[in-house]
Order: structure tokens, then C-alpha cells, then sequence
């Protein structure tokens, strides 16, 4: 399988990334989409369907750090353990339109997420103000607890979840914006 990863790849730096990557962090990416599907087979699925987007997308790791890196690995597989979970749910008829409605706003959040682009995402919470960027990019980047934020930046944890609230409001305008004027709209 890995050699067919390859074949998408086109020069010789971005076959040692994709390599490193992929040996690096392909258990982590695994244990990522087992925790969205708790199924082995559809878990490998989604590593699969993440390394293919990977190997089309690889100038974003050939440009990132160590950490942006994994991050980026990992996001990707749970993104796709989330296409797939949410590919079986409406064939199995499992969420009702008022179901889909009462979604949590963590989870409505992250389903908007999977649907952007991981750069498009990290350019917009890049030039957001600093109190939202850096809770933005802990919690959602480097996925990183409430509480691990608040210790990390010396504030509470109460003004860290307030930060969050109002950074999505802002995240979610903006990404909305750049589709607006990708779309033509």
C-alpha cells in the first residue's frame, strides 16, 4: 500500500516526508479514527482515505513544523473517521433530521472543521487576535484540554472557554466568508 502512496508523490523531498510521516505517525492516525468508529477495518479505511489526501496535499508538510505536522496527520484521519461515520450513518438511517439539530456545538464544530480546509483553517486562526489564536490553535491544532490551555497560557479556565466561544463565532464568520468568495457568491 505504501508504494501506491507514493506513486502520488512527485519529487524525491516529498517522498522522504510522506515516508517519514507515514512510518512516524500512521499508529497514531490508526488509534485517532478507532476512537470516531471503534471499528479496526473502517479505522484502516479512514488512515487509508488520510494518506491518499495526504499524499495530493503533502506541500502543507513539506512547509510545516514537527508538531503541525502530526497534528495535521491526525486531524486528517479523524476527519476521515468522521466522513466515514457520518457516510454510515445516513445509510443506516441512524440520525433524524431533528436529531441533527440537537447536535452539540463541540461536535456541529468539528464536523465544520472536517469540511475546511486544514490550511484554510490555520491561515484564518493565524491572523485572528492573539488571545484567540493561540486558545484556537492549542485546543483545536494541537488538541490540547481546557485546562491544559488555561495552565499553559496562566489564565483561567473560565476566560480559555470564553476565548473559545467567541474565537469559533469569529473562525466560523470568517471560514464562511472565504467560501462566500470562492463559490463566486
Amino acid at each position: 500500500m505504501f508504494l501506491l502512496y507514493l506513486t502520488a508523490v512527485s519529487d524525491s523531498e516529498s517522498r522522504k516526508t510522506f515516508e517519514y510521516y507515514y512510518v512516524t505517525y500512521r499508529k497514531a492516525m490508526f488509534y485517532a479514527a478507532y476512537s470516531v468508529l471503534g471499528d479496526t477495518y473502517e479505522a484502516e479505511d479512514a488512515v487509508h482515505n488520510a494518506f491518499v489526501a495526504i499524499s495530493k496535499h503533502i506541500n502543507v508538510l513539506l512547509e510545516a513544523s514537527e508538531n503541525d505536522g502530526k497534528c495535521y496527520c491526525v486531524k486528517d484521519a479523524k476527519n476521515a473517521a468522521l466522513n466515514i461515520a457520518r457516510k454510515n450513518s445516513r445509510s443506516a438511517g441512524d440520525l433524524s433530521i431533528e436529531e441533527l439539530y440537537d447536535l452539540p456545538d463541540e461536535r456541529s464544530f468539528e464536523e465544520m472543521l472536517a469540511q475546511a480546509e486544514y490550511t484554510d483553517v490555520l491561515n484564518v486562526i493565524r491572523g485572528m487576535d492573539d488571545s484567540y489564536k493561540d486558545v484556537l490553535y492549542m485546543r483545536y491544532v494541537m488538541d490540547m484540554s481546557v485546562s491544559q490551555i488555561s495552565d499553559a497560557l496562566g489564565r483561567k479556565a473560565a476566560t480559555v472557554k470564553q476565548q473559545l466561544v467567541r474565537g469559533k463565532k469569529i473562525l466560523i464568520e470568517k471560514l464562511s466568508g472565504e467560501v462566500m468568495i470562492a463559490d463566486g457568491k
